[in-house]
């Protein structure tokens, strides 16, 4: 095993001086921003710091290209616009900045609800979302009264043009929207539709208001009651745990290019590492050859064993064989190949594999998803899977999107529990559990 370090003035020139020296067979370990310091450091850029493995015994550098193990996050040099509302009554509707001050209102409830086994999620954008001037239609209560002065009226061409908001004087100010809830359900469901949370999701979160909004009228009791609505819908998070008296097997399905195989190394390093758990890895994924030379390169790396079957027939001989040769392993990570949920055969042949053990080995399945895919193709892939087994949802590319509500529509599409999230491509770092808490504060525009 080699493992060397390579600098350069961008991650592209470090980059390319791994694939000088170690071809593509190098496995990208982690990237790292490495900042000027002293005095001078005004005068400096910033460099790139790329840690890279490779194996020394052979492999040959076509089998082991791995294009794609870094992946590039997405620039987005647009400027997200804040607008205004027109003031109601004598009284100007004070929101701070499209929700964003939802972090003051919910600073208290935080200490309550958040738990010691959660990880700290943190948000992927610091500006609020752009708020657009669009009707919900979800029907106001009866007794809401119209706003006293009109709405800006929307533009005819193609878009609508951002409603502007008064900026709060200051953050101590009192929240406060008088009798007018149908503006604060307003700027709701824009907010909320500019995170790509799903209209029929946004109803179902506002029906359950409908008792809160029909008896108080203070902004922090509505964001407070919205914030618990969507945390209660998004559940407790699952984990995987290791096995007691045998090994508990755990399957990672999902589609190509989601980042299963990275996804395998993050968990199974922080077993091993962090929890001196024993760890097992088997692949099922001979179609990519890349694949399976990946994993290995992380297994050598960790010091676990690693196996690679044909086929779903070979699953149960090698689980037991595996456990009996590393004397009792905690837990196996087994990863699938990828298709296409278009593909009748191989969905036929990941059906087979998750249900190869039987009664013999306690097993999960966790469907490992791209939160930068779109939410009809999601939709295609979770009708796949759930045609032949219950799951957990994984997360991956989070550092790639700011809109996250397709965490929130699948969770409420699959009723599937929540799982873990990937924020990079570092092993063993860039994973964390959700933390529905500072999810839910993010789709509401806080930071």
């Amino acid at each position: 095993m080699v493992i060397n370090k390579y600098t350069g003035k961008t991650e592209e020139e470090a980059m390319s001086k791994v694939r000088e020296e170690l071809g593509n067979a190098a496995v990208i370990m982690n990237v790292k921003v490495i900042k000027p310091k002293g005095l001078r450091s005004f005068f400096k850029s910033s460099t790139y710091e790329v840690t890279a493995a490779v194996e020394d015994d052979g492999f040959s550098k076509e089998a082991l290209d791995f294009a794609n193990v870094a992946s590039e996050t997405e620039e987005n040099n647009s400027e997200e616009k804040i607008g205004t509302f027109d003031a109601v009554a004598d009284d100007a509707l004070i929101l701070k900045d499209a929700f964003s001050a939802v972090n003051e209102v919910l600073e208290k409830q935080e200490g309550d609800t958040m738990t010691s086994n959660q990880v700290e999620f943190e948000p992927l954008s610091g500006s609020a979302p752009r708020a657009k001037l669009i009707e919900p239609t979800y029907s106001k209560p009866a007794f809401v009264k119209a706003p006293v002065k009109p709405e800006p009226e929307e533009e005819t061409t193609v878009g609508r043009t951002p409603v502007e908001m008064p900026i709060a004087a200051s953050h101590s100010e009192k929240l406060s929207i008088d009798n007018d809830n149908h503006v604060f359900v307003k700027m709701l469901y824009n907010v909320l539709l500019d995170n790509e949370v799903q209209e029929k999701y946004i109803n179902q979160v506002l029906d359950d208001m409908d008792k809160v909004l029909q008896t108080s009228h203070s902004l922090d009791n509505l964001l407070s009651s919205v914030y618990q609505k969507m945390v209660l819908k998004l559940g407790t998070p699952t984990r995987i745990v290791a096995g007691e008296k045998k090994p508990k097997v755990i399957f990672f399905i999902g589609p190509t290019g989601v980042g299963k195989t990275t996804t395998i190394a993050k968990i199974a390093s922080k077993f091993k590492v962090e929890e001196g758990k024993k760890v097992g890895l088997i692949t099922a994924d001979t179609f990519r050859m890349a694949a399976a030379n990946q994993l290995q390169t992380y297994a050598n790396i960790l010091g676990v064993p690693l196996n690679v079957i044909y086929s779903s027939d070979e699953l149960l001989d090698t689980v037991k064989k595996q456990n009996r040769e590393c004397q009792d392993l905690d837990v196996i990570l087994v990863d699938t190949i990828g298709f296409s949920h278009k593909n009748q055969d191989q969905k036929n042949d990941t059906k087979k594999l998750v249900n190869a053990l039987g009664e013999f080995y306690d097993s999960e399945v966790y469907l490992v998803l791209s939160a930068t895919t779109k939410h009809k193709d999601l939709i295609d892939i979770a009708d796949t899977y759930m045609e032949f087994t219950k799951f957990n949802l994984i997360f991956t590319k989070l550092d790639e999107t700011k809109c996250l509500g397709n965490i929130f529509n699948l969770k409420l599409y699959t009723g599937a529990p929540l799982s873990y999230i990937t924020t990079g491509q570092n092993v063993p770092d860039d994973i964390e559990i959700v933390n529905a808490q500072k999810l839910v504060k993010q789709l509401l525009g806080g930071n």
